[in-house]
């Protein structure tokens, strides 16, 4: 793994990355087993903090027990040869992240997952540490591993970056989902001029979410088990191109989501070229996005008369090809009764979900699609309410009915 940074921070992890040549050959002291090695990577930045690389050993398990600040670094290339591997223990690190708030970087998150299945509220287990936040401009980060992650994997904020040729492994038993990776976001992405390209995500929750931002494309990405690409945002989003994405064995394939009551605009975002193996909802909107642990009580779909939502004009989803999940349909991530990405209308074939409130959508476009059930039986379904299109449904491309999907 090779990354300009400008400012790191591990387990709590805020950084900030600068793509420019290194000077200075700083390699991380490894102390062998039981030993702190964050300490000697604290010893090493006073003098490794403008041009220079600092180096984690090819062939060497580093253990960072301990939080590092890597404090406002110049010019620096932090190159991970080595494993980073953080505590086992589940109450050492729920301590840590009370009181602070190449290789793989391996987390350990399994007996989280394991845990998580037994605490109330299901999947909601307190102080789970947040992975690599990086805070950055004109940066790049590459050829990051990170293995089995705790939780909410990657977020990068900030303007004109470039992510390519990472991996994200919270893998899991899809036919046999007894433990599940919850909360286990991929990448989290705000800014303007962002291209994430190349990566591959194995997760339980989105594989990518735009929250905020401009002129941001996501493209020839892998996307397995989790909630597909996904923009999730109330209002700030403008010119949003997800292309080329492969979804295999998901809840989602590609996905909107903004909250009940928000107000606000989306604008421009764009999911093409999309490959479908096994989704529940392949294309997916919602304007009234049901959180299980914040509405516990509440019916997914159920909401008052004068509800709001955020207005989405010009999305598109453009040649959507592959199979829709009607034999196991759902995932590991329903802990509430009913689940909280119940559709009312939906089908076990339900290829095209539009749940939008009355007049929060203008110029939505779906065309050249091709969805299936896996199994070979049964039609396509779509939800669709004609009242939520403020110019008509001319253009959207197929009949807008709850049931079999009809294209225009």
């Amino acid at each position: 793994m090779h990354m300009m940074i400008k400012t790191i921070s591990l387990l709590t992890v805020l950084a900030s990355l600068a793509s420019t040549q290194a000077y200075q050959n700083c390699v991380v002291p490894h102390g062998g087993y039981g030993i702190d090695d964050a300490q000697g990577l604290k010893a090493i930045l006073p003098n490794c903090s403008s041009d220079a690389t600092i180096v984690f050993q090819e062939g060497k398990n580093y253990n960072i027990s301990t939080p590092v600040n890597f404090g406002t670094l110049k010019n620096v290339e932090i190159q991970v040869l080595g494993n980073l591997e953080l505590p086992k223990s589940i109450p050492y690190v729920q301590s840590l992240v009370n009181a602070t708030a190449g290789g793989w970087v391996d987390s350990f998150g399994l007996p989280w997952w394991q845990q998580a299945q037994y605490t109330q509220p299901l999947g909601g287990l307190v102080n789970r540490p947040h992975g690599w936040s990086i805070t950055a401009n004109s940066s790049t980060v590459r050829y990051m591993k990170l293995r089995k992650p705790i939780a909410w994997s990657f977020s990068l904020t900030g303007n004109d970056n470039h992510v390519y040729g990472n991996k994200i492994d919270a893998a899991y038993d899809i036919n046999n989902p007894g433990v599940f990776p919850f909360n286990t976001d991929g990448y989290d992405i705000k800014g303007n001029n962002v291209l994430f390209e190349n990566n591959w995500v194995f997760n339980g929750d989105d594989c990518v979410a735009v929250n905020s931002g401009n002129n941001i494309t996501v493209r020839n990405m892998v996307c397995e088990g989790g909630h597909g690409a996904s923009l999730s945002a109330t209002t700030g989003v403008n010119n949003v191109l997800f292309d080329n994405m492969t979804s295999i064995n998901s809840l989602y394939a590609t996905r909107f989501k903004s909250g009940l009551n928000s107000v606000g605009n989306i604008t421009n975002v764009t999911w093409s070229n999309i490959h479908v193996h096994n989704a529940t909802f392949p294309i997916f909107a919602t304007g009234v996005y049901y959180d299980q642990n914040t509405n516990r009580g509440r019916t997914p779909g159920v909401y008052p008369a004068n509800s709001t939502a955020t207005h989405i004009k010009n999305f598109s989803w453009i040649n959507v090809t592959g199979t829709i999940s009607d034999v196991y349909t759902g995932d590991g991530s329903c802990t509430t009764n009913p689940c909280w990405y119940y559709v009312a209308n939906a089908t076990n074939t339900a290829a095209i979900t539009l749940q939008l409130l009355n007049g929060t959508a203008t110029n939505i476009q779906i065309h050249n699609v091709n969805l299936k059930p896996i199994d070979g039986k049964g039609t396509p379904n779509v939800v669709c309410d004609p009242t939520s299109f403020t110019d008509g449904t001319g253009n959207l491309g197929f009949k807008c009915a709850n049931g079999p999907y009809i294209p225009n």
